[in-house]
């Protein structure tokens, strides 16, 4: 066991503090220390040769009969007399009772009896249902931009009469062209130019080992804190605690080394004939059927890809709007005519039948 250290107490009765453990009744009013005791220290204050002689053997029993506390060496109450039995608790066992007696006094306080620590846990509430209130607006904000933006965007039913019908079209030209290119293949059809040595990738090669330094954070050394114990008694006893130091020391090791290692293979240089886009030529006009363009075509070019665009211009309440439409729809309609459809800003996506 570590030195003693002395502990102290208040006395409940007069409220005189810093009572030393040593003494079992207070200077003050003479009242012995009873079951609200609760020894502290207040620095460290090791006991003398003397002092320690009764100290440090158990922890104080409490005397179920007079309430007085009693030195682990008594077999008898110094106060009434009374031979220690089987319902006289320990101070520690004194301690959690009382603790526990606290908490609960403090937990009906706050719940029942006292208005004031009420007001506080209701505000608490209050905070915290104003706290969950700006969170569901803020949602609610968010749902209502969202619902918004679809509202605006999804297709609407609309009344409108067809003004008139159009059609643009385009045709690409491809040109059949001798190109140079090169790969690492020579393709079928290509006239080879010529070939090189080049690096295609490269890899990684061990060359060796180098040393390098590092640092490690390790234990250093170490030192001696002290933490204190209750002995139950009115003394603590010191206990030595071995801490390890840390610090960062710096060490050296070996690391592998490695370098790009260029792997070579031929590359083949070569011209081919590939048919490349050139122009695209366009045309518009009216009516149900499209015409597309017919280029003039040299030897070495070719129709490519044709495309088409239908737009529809309208009268929607008293004002003239353009939309594209698929042609499944361009072909329902007719000008002049008055259709129900469902349109957003841009395109007529079908015809209410």
């Amino acid at each position: 066991m570590g030195k003693l250290v002395m502990g102290y107490w208040d006395c409940p009765y007069c409220s005189t503090k810093h009572i030393e453990g040593t003494r079992r009744e207070c200077p003050s009013c003479g009242k012995p220390r009873g079951q609200e005791v609760k020894f502290y220290m207040d620095g460290v204050r090791y006991l003398s040769e003397e002092e320690s002689q009764t100290k440090g053997k158990g922890a104080d029993w409490l005397c179920d009969h007079c309430g007085n506390y009693n030195s682990a060496l008594n077999t008898r109450c110094s106060s009434c007399g009374a031979e220690r039995g089987a319902k006289d608790k320990g101070y520690f066992d004194v301690r959690k009772e009382q603790d526990a007696r606290n908490a609960r006094n403090a937990s009906g306080t706050g719940t029942v009896a006292g208005g004031q620590n009420s007001g506080q846990g209701n505000r608490k509430r209050g905070h915290s249902f104003g706290a969950l209130k700006i969170v569901l607006i803020g949602m609610l904000v968010i749902a209502a931009i969202i619902g918004l933006t679809a509202i605006i965007t999804m297709p609407k039913k609309r009344t409108v009469t067809v003004k008139d019908m159009t059609w643009k079209t385009s045709v690409d030209v491809e040109k059949y062209l001798l190109c140079d290119e090169d790969d690492w293949e020579l393709p079928e059809g290509a006239t080879l130019k010529t070939t090189k040595q080049e690096v295609h990738h490269t890899e990684q090669e061990y060359v060796g080992e180098r040393e390098e330094t590092y640092d490690s954070y390790e234990v250093i050394g170490s030192h001696v804190e002290y933490s204190y114990e209750d002995n139950g008694d009115g003394t603590f006893s010191e206990v030595a605690n071995d801490v390890d130091d840390y610090g960062y020391v710096t060490r050296t090791r070996s690391v592998p080394v490695y370098r790009d290692k260029p792997i070579y293979r031929t590359k083949y240089y070569y011209t081919i004939w590939r048919w490349k886009y050139d122009r695209t030529e366009t045309a518009e006009g009216g009516g149900k059927t499209p015409e597309y363009p017919d280029p003039q075509l040299t030897d070495k070019e070719r129709l490519g890809k044709k495309s088409v665009e239908y737009e529809v211009t309208c009268e929607v309440k008293d004002k003239e709007k353009t939309y594209k439409v698929e042609k499944s729809i361009y072909d329902k309609l007719d000008i002049g005519e008055t259709y129900k459809v469902k349109a957003d800003s841009e395109e007529i996506v079908s015809i209410i039948e």
